[in-house]
């Protein structure tokens, strides 16, 4: 069994003389292009398949917790939070519920705010 093939060894022996016989640097030169292509597992869960079928849902119900999303398409939550951050530029918030002021609530807080001092 080969550990490399032809254009490995080819490109090896091309680079040992062209760095002056220097086994470091063609080394170097070696592990360069190989840590850009090989690094990593290949992304499964962030294709354009997963991606336009989260947009689907979430269009369909917006107002559908991610959780909820996941559970329903039956992928990670994180997949679908790290799709709807990046791909799709969503970002989570939670609404707040607050109550509307009157007129009589400021008089009412200054009454309340008195008295206990």
């Amino acid at each position: 069994m080969e550990q490399w093939s032809a254009e490995h060894r080819a490109f090896v022996v091309e680079a040992y003389f062209k760095s002056g016989d220097s086994v470091v640097a063609v080394q170097r030169q070696f592990r360069r292009p190989l840590k850009r292509n090989s690094m990593g597992r290949p992304r499964s869960a962030r294709t354009p398949e997963n991606v336009e079928r989260v947009r689907e849902a979430v269009e369909a119900s917006p107002r559908r917790p991610a959780r909820k999303q996941a559970a329903a398409l039956r992928m990670s939550y994180r997949s679908v939070r790290r799709i709807l951050r990046y791909d799709l530029h969503f970002h989570p918030y939670k609404m707040a519920i607050v109550q509307q002021l009157k007129p009589t609530d400021y008089a009412k807080r200054n009454a309340f705010h008195f008295q206990s001092k």
